[in-house]
């Protein structure tokens, strides 16, 4: 393992790395009323992301993301490639060098089987693992238009408006289906999403409070998506 980090540490650092590259598909909306000024938001949010009729048709997806991983004193590069098919599975293959030396992490989730491989050799999913898996596949629903806009399991609730980076944000909580605390701020003026916050359970039963955020917006297969997300952790 890198450094002096343990496996479950380590691997719990790679589950963020996954579960930020589903961060960069948060279009939703929700089953509130035509009338209420989340719906409102939401829908002026859905077409400045590229439009309903696209969003709702995303059913698989595949994206590549290229950054930096801190573990301590250490600075890593990465590269994660991850796949998703709806509704229960997803495949995320991270790569990492450090010291000259390459590593691979696999995660898998197939409906109810999980596994994890680190350089092609198995590894004991742990109960943390697990649920931070199944908690990135619920994150993965959240991120799915269709289902929202008439599924009652989900409700949006206003957090009001914030200054950020010297533009006013409006802010909106996503609860359902057991996923834990999700936040949303979008851009008041332009709609586009500019940061997240989302809880995962960490190592030891620790929260870990996951924040992401969003710039250099450009079009990419029809769709309008980050080109700059910058991610922290927080315990």
């Amino acid at each position: 393992m890198p450094g002096s980090f343990g496996i479950a540490v380590f691997l719990e650092v790679v589950m963020r790395i996954t579960t930020a590259t589903f961060a960069l598909f948060l279009f939703l909306a929700s089953s509130a009323t035509a009338q209420d000024p989340v719906h409102v938001l939401l829908q002026r949010a859905i077409a400045a992301h590229g439009g309903l009729e696209k969003l709702s048709s995303v059913r698989a997806d595949k994206v590549t993301l290229k950054g930096t991983l801190h573990l301590g004193s250490s600075t890593v590069p990465f590269t994660n490639e991850l796949t998703i098919q709806a509704p229960g599975q997803f495949k995320s293959i991270v790569r990492i060098s450090e010291g000259g030396r390459a590593r691979t992490i696999v995660h898998l989730l197939d409906g109810e089987k999980a596994s994890i491989l680190i350089d092609g050799h198995p590894q004991t999913v742990s109960g943390s693992n697990l649920s931070q898996m199944r908690q990135t596949l619920q994150l993965d629903q959240a991120m799915k238009l269709a289902p929202l806009l008439s599924d009652p399991a989900f409700t949006v609730s206003y957090l009001g408006e914030y200054r950020f980076n010297g533009r006013i944000v409006i802010g909106i909580r996503v609860e359902g289906r057991g996923q834990r605390d999700l936040r949303l701020y979008f851009d008041k003026e332009t709609a586009l999403l500019v940061k997240s916050e989302h809880l995962l359970d960490g190592v030891g039963g620790k929260d870990v409070r996951q924040e992401a955020y969003y710039a250099d917006y450009r079009e990419m297969g029809g769709f309008r998506r980050a080109g700059k997300v910058t991610r922290l952790s927080r315990r």
